[in-house]
Order: C-alpha cells, then sequence, then structure tokens
C-alpha cells in the first residue's frame, strides 16, 4: 500500500512540474490592472500588445509598455517599434465615444 501511494505522490509532482506555460495566451498584471499578450519573435525581439479596455488611460497603456519591456531586456537601451494603439491628438474631442485599439509594439533588446 505505501508504495502505491509513494507513486502515486511522485505522479502527481512530477505532472505539476512538467506544466508549460504559452506566453502567447493572454496573461493579466494585478499591479498595473492590465491585459497583455507577449510573443517571443527572435532571440532578441518580441511582440507585446496590451489590450485596451473602457477603463483603462492611454497613458497606463504606455506606461506599462515601457515596464515591461525593461524587465524583458533587463537594460535600458531597448527599441520600441509601436505597431498600433496609439490615439491622436484630437480623437478624445472629435469622437468622444471612440474605443481605443490596443496598445501594440515590437520590442527589440540590445546585445
Amino acid at each position: 500500500m505505501r508504495v502505491v501511494i509513494t507513486a502515486f505522490m511522485v505522479f502527481l509532482l512530477t505532472a505539476c512540474a512538467n506544466t508549460v506555460r504559452d506566453n502567447e495566451q493572454p496573461q493579466w498584471d494585478f499591479d498595473h490592472n492590465v491585459q497583455f499578450e507577449q510573443k517571443a519573435l527572435g532571440d532578441n525581439s518580441y511582440y507585446i500588445k496590451v489590450v485596451s479596455t473602457s477603463k483603462t488611460r492611454f497613458s497606463q497603456l504606455a506606461t506599462f509598455l515601457m515596464r515591461k519591456s525593461l524587465e524583458i531586456c533587463q537594460s535600458y537601451g531597448f527599441k520600441i517599434e509601436v505597431l498600433k494603439g496609439v490615439e491622436g491628438f484630437n480623437d478624445r474631442r472629435s469622437f468622444p465615444n471612440l474605443i481605443m485599439d490596443s496598445l501594440a509594439a515590437n520590442i527589440e533588446c540590445k546585445l
């Protein structure tokens, strides 16, 4: 009986140790209250999409993008190429009910 219980416990521990997290799935950052997706494009390049919600301001999205880029690259000198999601100067006045697009960017870390 002990052998069966021990084998079962070893099986449970090894099953939990082999879980792989897929970084392409949406993730939630509770500290900054934003949802984001992250993909590795190459050795030193990444794609980050910070999801815009009705409660999230553009300044929060941009700040999170900068902080996440620094966390990924672990040093300054990274390059951010914004792909979409930057609001225009008059967008809020011209279109008060405009739903903003998510902020998407490519991050290239310094070697």
